[in-house]
């Protein structure tokens, strides 16, 4: 059962500073919560970039793969550019859909 006594002022004044400390500590972690956010929305940015270039940059190969296909056939592309003769073909049908 809670006494009926008042609070002391030495009380009063240590409740306060421990509420003070308490808003301040949630209020750092708002700010804290806010720049993570940010720096995730900014990474999330820089990555969907990096991978659009990525993306064009295989669809460059896969090109300059399929022409080469094209002008020396499927056995020839594949010895000289270091690859099987089902990823030439691979390539060859993926830049065909992608035409389409």
């Amino acid at each position: 059962m809670p006494s009926k006594a008042p609070l002391s002022l030495v009380a009063r004044e240590r409740l306060r500073d421990h509420q003070a400390a308490a808003t301040k500590a949630v209020g750092a972690h708002g700010v804290a919560m806010a720049r993570l956010d940010a720096a995730v929305r900014r990474r999330a940015e820089v990555l969907a970039g990096q991978d659009a270039l990525i993306a064009a940059a295989n669809a460059e190969v896969t090109a300059a793969v399929v022409r080469v296909a094209q002008i020396m056939g499927v056995d020839v592309a594949a010895s000289l550019l270091d690859l099987t003769k089902a990823e030439v073909r691979r390539m060859a049908k993926a830049e065909e859909g992608g035409a389409n």
